[in-house]
């Protein structure tokens, strides 16, 4: 029998990788403890831990997170403040933990049990939050929807905005921000078709979920990317991570681009300037959400990318990645 080519080989391996597909692992007993273990990869050091050039973020830590809870995994979106994180993911599931080095208990459980007659729709791929009131919103695919929650993850309302009633199925809010100034930026993860200039992207003037008609306009990744998150800098301007699946060798990349919402124009593509690129030597996963801590009075930025190992892939762990980056100019 003729054997296959690499090249075959190659491309088997990366639809294993490619996000919901195939070869996941057996479903495991049921288990609802409350513990989670962080496992210390390494990392390079020195200027080798910039991820592009001079003035890019640094990788200074990362770690495989593991828990024995069944329902622990496949998170896609991420929100941190004062020493702790909360993760949502496409399973409906949220992990409340400790930030690396921090002290305190571990929750995992259900993130949509007061949704109601929304209760089917699980496939949380992003979140944003107000600081002030703790409310939460969350863009869930499949069903092109937005949810609100209270800070304590109850009093679920939800609304499915027209102008997203006809995004891909599989690539629908994959990014969604809370701006400071009360508006909502929701970028979508793919183009509506290969014809397309860019993927569809929305500028809420106020919450969606209280009918605010948004302004669209497009996101054109650099080749080979999807957005997965975004979240705003201290100075207004907003980091979109992005990931992409590399074929020889399979592998994913992700990649950080930096965009202005001053410069945002209805049905005009938005500008970004690239800032870094994670790719091997660093520790590669399915990266698809993203936090911005610090940067008080001039101190640097720290930068959380939080991976989905899509309950049990092949090659997929639930990574924290860990940068640090001094504030940048405000050029663009």
């Amino acid at each position: 029998m003729r054997r296959p080519s690499r090249v075959v080989l190659a491309l088997a391996l990366a639809l294993g990788l490619a996000p919901g597909i195939v070869w996941r692992s057996g479903p495991p007993r049921s288990d609802d403890s409350q513990s989670m273990a962080y496992l210390r990869l390494p990392v390079p050091t020195g200027e080798e831990a910039r991820i592009g050039g001079s003035g890019s973020p640094v990788i200074t830590g990362a770690w495989r997170m593991e828990s024995p809870n069944t329902q622990f995994g496949s998170y896609s979106a991420l929100l941190a403040t004062h020493g702790w994180f909360l993760s949502f993911s496409d399973q409906g599931g949220f992990l409340r933990a400790p930030l690396p080095g921090r002290r305190g208990s571990v929750e995992i459980g259900r993130a949509l049990s007061g949704a109601g007659d929304f209760k089917q729709m699980q496939d949380i791929e992003s979140a944003t939050a107000d600081p002030k009131t703790g409310r939460i919103w969350l863009g869930l695919e499949g069903r092109n929807a937005i949810i609100r929650l209270e800070a304590d993850l109850s009093g679920a309302k939800v609304v499915q905005p027209a102008a997203m009633r006809h995004w891909q199925g599989n690539g629908g809010p994959e990014s969604l921000l809370r701006l400071d100034d009360g508006r909502f930026l929701v970028l979508a993860e793919s183009a509506l078709s290969w014809k397309a200039k860019g993927s569809p992207a929305l500028l809420f003037p106020g919450d969606p979920v209280e009918g605010a008609v948004p302004e669209e306009f497009l996101f054109s990744p650099p080749e080979g990317y999807l957005p997965t998150d975004m979240k705003q800098l201290p100075d207004g301007r907003v980091l979109i991570l992005l990931r992409g699946i590399g074929l020889l060798p399979p592998r994913f990349t992700a990649k950080l681009v930096l965009a202005d919402p001053a410069r945002i124009r209805a049905g005009q593509p938005w500008p970004w300037r690239e800032v870094g690129t994670i790719e091997r030597p660093f520790p590669l996963d399915n990266y698809e959400g993203l936090e911005v801590t610090g940067g008080e009075d001039g101190a640097p930025l720290t930068l959380w990318i939080i991976s989905d190992d899509n309950a049990g892939e092949l090659l997929q762990h639930n990574v924290l990645l860990r940068l640090s980056w001094p504030v940048p100019s405000s050029e663009t």
